[in-house]
């Protein structure tokens, strides 16, 4: 067990009668024998796969959140996702519930705090002990949910809504940016935005290609929620998929593809999925299929795309991102 999770269990009070646990899988065991009832909800789909179906839960609203008087949680990356957690279980569960979040001491900030205390009456933390702290809140002070919000985005015609635990929420982050002003001359009948995020291509594929089928693939529920909500809201229709992988999609199936692919897991880099979703690709894809992908300028990602899929150019590139189109053999 890793210091967080260790410090989340011997900051808890001894027993629950319904204890919601927050992306940490690994304290499932732990939780079984605190609590008489146990709920787990994991954003991303590989934490959750490691989950027993029995205590997996996909959502988190009044009917799984019921009953609930302690919260066991990782402290997520961004504020936004701990903002919409804390007004989730503030809205929904008892108005005696214990939340105690634990995580990496470098990683946390005095604006958790103040999230917190945003839909709690008190908020403390603990003393450090092996790199890691945890926050206790309690008190829950409900308000009217607001999450997951909306943005308009004029330039694009687009009105974005997204959860918190989304990469950029709301906003169209730069990468995001290159590949949306491509999106309306890209055209086929099956087409998929990997790593969908808050469905801002996979919408405007959807608007460029209003008879086919356009698919959005996240490892995180909350993007594929996000993705759902945005396309619906826009008068358009994409078949959302909550997956790590595509094994199970068959080979030469695919038109086109777009990516803005993660660097990171959490706070941790992690390059070794985009790198995979490159050999994914080349499976996926159609002879003549097109790979549209958007990454840091650095990283020397051409020759990788070339060998996974087929011959790639540089369609777009500045000191910041590069946009490259492969073309599958």
């Amino acid at each position: 067990m890793d210091p967080v999770d260790r410090m989340i269990i011997e900051e808890s009070p001894e027993s629950a009668k319904h204890l919601l646990v927050i992306d940490s899988p690994e304290l499932a065991d732990a939780a079984s024998d605190v609590a008489g009832r146990v709920s787990i909800y994991c954003d991303d789909r590989r934490d959750a796969d490691q989950v027993p179906r029995s205590l997996l839960i996909e959502a988190l609203d009044a009917a799984t959140l019921e009953g609930v008087d302690l919260v066991w949680m990782r402290l997520p990356k961004a504020l936004a996702a701990l903002d919409e957690y804390a007004e989730r279980i503030s809205a929904h569960a008892l108005p005696g519930v214990h939340l105690v979040a634990a995580g990496r001491t470098k990683h946390m900030t005095l604006s958790m705090n103040d999230v917190l205390g945003k839909h709690f009456k008190a908020v403390s933390a603990s003393l450090g002990r092996n790199k890691s702290r945890a926050l206790h809140a309690i008190g829950a002070t409900p308000t009217e949910l607001t999450w997951p919000r909306e943005n308009l985005h004029p330039e694009l015609s687009l009105g974005v809504i997204a959860h918190g635990a989304v990469f950029a929420t709301n906003k169209v982050d730069d990468g995001t940016r290159l590949l949306a002003e491509r999106c309306a001359d890209l055209h086929g009948n099956d087409l998929l935005d990997l790593g969908c995020g808050s469905g801002i291509l996979a919408t405007l594929l959807a608007r460029a290609n209003p008879e086919a089928t356009v698919h959005g693939v996240d490892t995180s529920l909350a993007a594929v929620d996000s993705t759902r909500i945005t396309s619906e809201a826009n008068g358009r229709h994409v078949t959302v998929h909550w997956a790590w992988n595509l094994n199970d999609w068959p080979a030469d199936s695919l038109d086109v593809i777009v990516c803005n692919p993660p660097f990171h897991r959490g706070v941790a880099k992690d390059s070794e999925p985009a790198l995979e979703i490159f050999t994914e690709a080349g499976r996926l894809l159609r002879p003549g299929g097109e790979f549209w992908c958007v990454y840091n300028s650095h990283l020397p990602w051409k020759a990788r795309l070339t060998a996974s899929i087929g011959p790639t150019t540089v369609d777009f590139q500045n000191p910041f991102y590069t946009v490259t189109r492969s073309i599958a053999r």
